[in-house]
């Protein structure tokens, strides 16, 4: 005779697998209900800060690398006008007066420390001898005689050390120690025409500091700073889909107020980045390790190298230590005519250890 279930008990089952059922067929809860856009094209964006800093940036390099020929000398007072954007010192005359500087963005206790890079740059090209161990002086490549470095005495390439001093004290520590560190603090009600809200123009100042278009990575090309060496380590990282990606959704995230997915995007961001100046700093030593004897070459990837590992500090989340950077840079020493195989190796074998790139730290 067949057995009966009592009723009570087909009715939970029945409630149960339509339960199940309803559950298969609801989307994943983690998945946003608003569009995410392809590129950063949102309603009320302007980081025009931004693009002007990155601009004073690039006028700053073309003035500093004037000094590779032979006679010309560099004025300090120009180069910190033009950090400070004091006195008309740009021949673009929409960054004279845009109300925009460098200086007073820089990380405050390294706004003195770019100053000194910039007297010492000054200080070299005032040399008229040729540069080598213990004289300052143009420095000539012996593999690639079309390039050529101010070097100091030993062996600094302080236009280098300009650029990597402001990449990191000023759009990396803006973008992500200020902005994004503090963003949810901002308030995201009140619009500004234009701007948005606090949070969304904060959040887009962030993006104008990584240096790459809209459409980025579709358009590649037209990338500045950051964004020129994301491109550069992509192949090895696949940093330009997760780094655009992770802006795009958490900008989309704060217009919508999700903060859930806004905060789990920005560590993507975060942790990417720093990711990426690692990288770069172990790209710029391999070049180092390539080019050992040649003394031009050496000593102008060793000081981005350098440069980039200082910028690691910026990060107040980084994987690295400040007693850890002071370690890895302690392998190189402060003449980087004296440095040897050895210390290029250990140096660079350390960084690569605390950002786990050992596997592909050769290829970078």
């Amino acid at each position: 005779m067949k057995k009966l279930f009592p009723l009570s008990i087909i009715q939970i089952a029945i409630v149960a697998a339509g339960l199940t059922f309803m559950q298969s067929c609801t989307p994943d809860d983690d998945e946003p209900t608003y569009d995410v856009p392809t590129t950063y094209n949102f309603t009320n964006v302007n980081y025009s800060g931004q693009t002007y800093r990155l601009s004073m940036l690039e006028e700053i390099l073309d003035y500093c690398v004037t000094a590779r020929v032979s006679g010309t000398t560099l004025s300090a007072t120009t180069l910190k006008n033009m950090f400070a954007n004091s006195g008309s010192p740009f021949s673009d005359a929409t960054l004279n007066g845009s109300g925009k500087q460098l200086k007073n963005k820089c990380y405050a206790a390294d706004q003195s420390l770019v100053e000194s890079y910039i007297d010492s740059l000054v200080l070299a090209s005032q040399s008229v001898t040729a540069g080598s161990n213990g004289v300052a002086g143009i420095v000539v490549s012996s593999a690639e005689p079309g390039s050529k470095y101010v070097l100091s005495a030993k062996g600094w390439d302080y236009t280098e050390m300009i650029e990597k001093g402001v990449m990191g004290g000023v759009f990396y520590y803006q973008a992500i120690d200020t902005y994004l560190e503090n963003i949810s603090d901002d308030d995201n009600n009140t619009i500004t025409a234009g701007e948005g809200t606090d949070m969304e123009h904060h959040f887009d100042e962030a993006f104008g500091y990584f240096g790459v278009p809209v459409n980025f990575p579709t358009n590649n090309t037209d990338v500045l700073f950051w964004g020129e060496y994301c491109n550069d380590m992509d192949a090895a990282l696949g940093s330009n889909a997760k780094l655009m990606n992770a802006f795009l959704a958490a900008r989309a995230a704060i217009t919508n107020k999700d903060y859930t997915t806004r905060d789990e995007k920005i560590i993507v961001i975060r942790e990417n980045w720093d990711a990426l100046v690692a990288a770069a700093a172990i790209h710029e030593i391999n070049e180092a390790i390539e080019y050992f004897g040649d003394d031009a070459l050496r000593s102008h990837t060793l000081t981005e190298f350098v440069g980039f590992v200082q910028s690691l500090k910026y990060n107040i989340h980084a994987k690295i230590t400040p007693a850890q950077i002071s370690e890895v840079t302690g392998h190189i020493g402060t003449n980087l005519y004296n440095v040897t195989l050895t210390d290029l190796n250990a140096a660079k074998n350390l960084l690569s250890a605390i950002y786990g790139l050992d596997n592909i730290k050769d290829s970078l």
